[in-house]
């Protein structure tokens, strides 16, 4: 079956009127946001009863019903971790012929020691996905999923990426922004099942916002090579559904994206099933910066 980027799967309106000519809603005045430095904002008090609420909905939506199990991911690692990831070039130089259209090299920012400690010398990096050091913590493991899927949750955020000052929108697109991750790993089926049902989660919450939306077909964060793209043979394993959400004055705004990875990164870190299995992996993330700007844009229309 043949997809098309951003080809329009489903689309859900809950009311009609948002559609009409609003202007574009401003975080800093609505007291949301506090500026900082391009890119960077300060999440104000009222900004954080709107985020303290997102919590509690995915708790509800997500979460709870799906057993996801919270964790704190670190948010830097070693650069060789994001080179197995194929975030980065090898140290040669040599361009990788992949299927991926752009290099996130641009985008990664890193940390280098700034004194002299006996710690650590060697370049970390941001993770600009905030799943990479979950494939680096499991790497070389065998993972026994023979009762149910591992299906991890991490909020801590934040997550940074080297956005180009004439993108940087405040609560769409910033350097320093929040997402919630959620991750798994398992079977084929598994790993199938549990993107479909996050998914229709993800949907059931934008319902219960009255929220007007749509899935599209998304691209892959991850730099996949020429052999590792194959064609979906089914809506279920579409490689990547977004949901984008109506904000009125701004338009349509992908909020979360939802992958399913194949066996991609599980081989590049060498993660097998603990009965010989073959493991897939794939992710849920949601934007929470995003998401808190498509509530303040859709309510301060009510």
């Amino acid at each position: 079956m043949k997809f098309q980027r951003a080809e329009i799967l489903k689309e859900y309106v809950s009311d009609p009127s948002k559609y009409g000519d609003h202007p574009k809603v401003d975080l800093f005045a609505r007291g949301i946001l506090g500026k900082f430095t391009p890119g960077q904002f300060v999440i104000l008090p009222e900004g954080m009863k709107i985020l303290n609420r997102i919590y509690d909905l995915l708790q509800k939506y997500l979460v709870q019903p799906m057993g996801f199990e919270e964790v704190v991911l670190p948010k830097m690692a070693p650069v060789d971790t994001f080179r197995k990831a194929s975030l980065v070039d090898f140290p040669n130089g040599r361009q990788r012929q992949s299927a991926f259209p752009w290099s996130w090299d641009q985008y990664l920012l890193k940390a280098t020691p700034f004194g002299k400690t006996k710690g650590v010398k060697e370049t970390y990096l941001l993770d600009p996905l905030q799943c990479t050091v979950f494939y680096q913590f499991f790497e070389g493991k065998t993972v026994d999923v023979s009762e149910r899927p591992i299906r991890w949750y991490d909020r801590s955020g934040p997550t940074y990426r080297n956005e180009s000052l004439y993108s940087l929108f405040p609560g769409v697109k910033q350097r320093e922004f929040h997402r919630a991750e959620f991750i798994f790993l398992g079977t084929e089926e598994q790993v199938i099942e549990s993107r479909e049902l996050a998914l229709k989660q993800i949907e059931a919450l934008c319902q219960s916002l009255g929220f007007n939306y749509r899935i599209v077909v998304g691209g892959s964060c991850h730099r996949l090579e020429d052999h590792e793209v194959r064609e979906p043979t089914s809506l279920e394993n579409i490689l990547v559904k977004d949901i984008e959400i109506y904000c009125p004055g701004y338009g349509f705004l992908e909020v979360s994206g939802n992958a399913i990875m194949d066996d991609v990164l599980t081989s590049r870190f060498s993660i097998s099933g603990a009965n010989g299995e073959k493991l897939w992996s794939g992710c849920s993330g949601i934007g929470l910066n995003r998401l808190m700007y498509a509530i303040v844009s859709n309510f301060s229309q009510v």
